[in-house]
């Protein structure tokens, strides 16, 4: 089979009332048994629209997923749409209305009418068990063209999808080697300065394919081989060590994990406690620290020093620098952390102060420019960076997604923090 395209369904989705979790969950699923997605349509609640996008994927790929659309009220037509496609009636699943019907038995309720909408299937349909939710998936085949419909929930999806989905796929021969793929989290780097720092790998015809997303001033970077067998697991691994070597000062993590407990793993394993001194972000990088469960053993306090007298009177900022110098300036940042160390106690201090608009810029300091500084057993360094000038709680996240990584680079760079990974290590 080796191709897939994807269907979502929901009127919700296009709406922008929440992103779709499910593509991504699909698209990875597959990868691990060997089949790429190659495409995704999102389609609105419309018994009509589904069955063109059935069509549509179905003439390109021979296996189709579609998700979403299976609930019990009337907008939910994912099943009417697929009927449609294939040209077939609709019927009652007395197997799928059994599950249905335990579903409620196990939980001490009557099921409502109005959920035998649910157990409706396309003639030919097979039924897929949903052993969390009352959505029964199924698969419909014709003419070498397979399409599987799954529930929306993405906590339902990603049941069926591995338990019952997964399991046909391979054994019904559908399945290939899994197609070996590796990830890098990257801070401190701009897309352009990456896309000019990769160079050649990310030519359409490279292999392995190499991918590049922004978040919060993350780069996510996902190398995927497209050879089967031994020469692409080798071309991968070759890649992977070479993408270390060239992007080791931006790494710091190859596998889906945010920052702050990227940091907070090398303060625990050191038992280093930490501190912030915070100005612009007012507390937001305490904040995303403080997510990491168990942090408390090394983070006791913070400081929003959003005032000039706080950073005065709080931290010991004297007085003169903030005349002479401004709130935003090496200096003051410098001062910041170094206060903040020696109020808290803390081994690590960083301090973050800038200008995050609309507001309060200078022709010298423009909306954007922040400075920062970390306090490690007493030295401190500081670092400036003036982000692009959007709105307001755009730059205050990239600056303390900022801090946190500059946190953890000052204690890898230490040697209390590991890389990543070092080159070699699978």
């Amino acid at each position: 089979m080796g191709e897939a395209r994807l269907v979502v369904v929901g009127d919700e989705l296009l709406a922008g009332a929440h992103p779709d979790l499910n593509a991504p969950e699909l698209a990875r699923a597959l990868a691990r048994v060997g089949i790429v997605v190659k495409g995704v349509e999102l389609v609105e609640d419309c018994e009509e629209g589904i069955a063109a996008a059935i069509d549509r994927a179905r003439a390109r790929a021979e296996l189709v997923v579609c998700t979403g659309g299976l609930g019990p009220t009337l907008d939910d037509v994912t099943r009417h749409g697929v009927a449609r496609a294939f040209d077939v009636p609709l019927a009652i699943d007395q197997a799928a209305l059994n599950d249905i019907l335990s579903w409620y038995e196990r939980r001490g309720a009557a099921m409502p009418r109005t959920n035998e909408r649910q157990a409706l299937l396309p003639r030919g349909a097979v039924a897929i068990t949903n052993r969390v939710g009352t959505a029964p998936g199924f698969r419909i085949e014709k003419a070498g063209r397979l399409v599987v419909s799954l529930p929306g929930p993405p906590a339902e999806l990603r049941v069926v999808l591995e338990e019952e989905v997964v399991p046909f796929l391979v054994a019904s021969g559908r399945a290939r080697p899994p197609l070996g793929e590796h990830g890098f989290q990257l801070f401190g780097i701009s897309e352009s300065e990456f896309a000019r720092d990769v160079g050649a790998w990310m030519d359409r015809d490279a292999e392995p394919k190499m991918g590049c997303s922004a978040k919060q001033g993350r780069l996510l970077v996902r190398l995927r081989s497209t050879e089967e067998g031994e020469s692409g697991m080798r071309k991968l691994a070759e890649r992977r060590d070479a993408f270390r070597v060239r992007f080791v000062e931006h790494i710091y993590a190859e596998r889906d994990e945010r920052l702050e407990a990227v940091l907070a793993r090398a303060l625990l394993a050191n038992a280093l406690e930490i501190t912030f001194a915070e100005s612009c972000t007012g507390g937001l990088a305490a904040a995303y620290l403080t997510r990491v469960a168990g942090i408390s053993a090394v983070f006791r306090r913070s400081f929003v020093a959003y005032a000039d007298e706080v950073k005065r009177d709080v931290l010991g900022v004297p007085q003169e620098l903030l005349d002479v110098h401004g709130a935003v300036s090496k200096p003051v940042a410098s001062a910041m952390a170094a206060g903040a160390a020696a109020v808290s106690g803390a081994r690590l201090a960083v301090a973050i102060t800038g200008v995050a608009g609309p507001a309060g810029a200078t022709d010298d300091k423009p909306v954007g420019e922040v400075w920062f500084a970390t306090s490690l057993d007493g030295e401190v360094e500081t670092f400036e960076r003036r982000f692009p000038p959007g709105e307001r709680n755009w730059i205050r996240a990239l600056a303390a997604h900022q801090a946190l990584f500059l946190a953890w680079r000052r204690l890898r760079r230490a040697g209390l923090a590991a890389a990543a990974c070092e080159p070699g290590c699978d």
